[in-house]
């Protein structure tokens, strides 16, 4: 082994064993996980150690030098005996930037799957920390520096730091279990009938009750079970003779699943929502924001 490689950090050695697999740097950073310009500095550095010329550049790319092409296959064998004890790139790679998302329960749930295939669409290497907070819990950790990305169906007076879209609306709907007494579309009068699932959460000092907008209010409604999630929700109108209002979004796989039923309720309309994406704009690229809303509008739309 040449001993000048002894002098060189793993990641040193993982760049040079790499090079001969790529044309350019760009195609080099993504595979290593890192940007170009921090690429451009660290193969200046390892030149410098080793004292000659690792590659030549061009408009086209970049060409191994007889001494790089050298220390190149150097550094692969000596990758390849210490597989045993160093991490694998995979590991060495892992990202080391975290982005916390704040929302209610169901739009986690609903949200998190498209938001995490676009940070590969959109270049970025991190990883996604999702947390179920109440509307007051999530103004809190926003205010506090916790959160890096908010999604909410309230409008929200952020710090001049955070950028908001609005990427969609949804229905709520009415629900009840597959063998409730209550079917297809009935008056207000039999709908009051049975007690009303209750969206609670705590507030920091109590717990409190959500706002759900529904057009017959609270104090006309039998008080049922209560619960801070839309799952939550879905598994008490299964188990019980509440009605429930619940996000059509959530509860859409549920009712064709033939596990719930939605019902209608005669001079009464859908209530709906907006649904706000919003983001720290000195840590979320506005090239994430926009692949970002671009996602969950289309996943809204289906």
């Amino acid at each position: 082994m040449d001993k000048r490689l002894s002098k060189i950090s793993f990641f040193d050695l993982m760049l040079l064993a790499e090079l001969p697999d790529h044309k350019s740097l760009r195609s080099l950073s993504r595979s290593l996980g890192v940007e170009p310009p921090r690429l451009t500095k660290v193969l200046k550095s390892v030149g410098h150690q080793l004292q000659f010329e690792i590659i030549k550049t061009s408009s086209h790319g970049y060409i191994m030098t007889a001494e790089g092409s050298y220390v190149s296959l150097q550094a692969k064998e000596l990758l390849k005996k210490s597989e045993d004890f160093i991490p694998r790139k995979s590991q060495f790679l892992a990202p080391s930037t975290t982005y916390t998302v704040g929302g209610r329960g169901f739009m986690n749930v609903f949200f998190s799957g498209v938001m995490i295939t676009s940070l590969e669409s959109a270049g970025v290497k991190a990883l996604l920390r999702f947390m179920d907070l109440s509307p007051e819990e999530l103004r809190q950790t926003a205010t506090e520096g916790v959160l890096d990305v908010a999604l909410h169906l309230e409008e929200i007076k952020w710090p001049q730091t955070w950028s908001a879209a609005e990427v969609g609306a949804m229905s709520w709907n009415l629900y009840v279990g597959k063998n409730h007494q209550l079917k297809g579309t009935v008056s207000k009068e039999e709908l009051l009938k049975f007690p009303f699932a209750r969206s609670a959460y705590w507030n920091g000092r109590a717990i409190a009750q959500a706002a759900d907008n529904f057009p017959i209010p609270r104090n006309e409604r039998i008080m049922g079970h209560e619960m801070q999630t839309a799952l939550t929700a879905i598994e008490i109108v299964q188990h019980s003779n509440n009605v429930a209002l619940i996000p059509n979004i959530i509860a859409r796989k549920y009712e064709e699943a033939g596990l719930i039923r939605s019902l209608k309720v005669r001079g009464l309309d859908l209530v709906e929502s907006k649904i706000y994406l919003s983001v720290r704009s000195d840590k979320i690229s506005q090239r994430l924001f926009k692949q970002w809303q671009t996602q969950l509008k289309g996943l809204l739309k289906t």
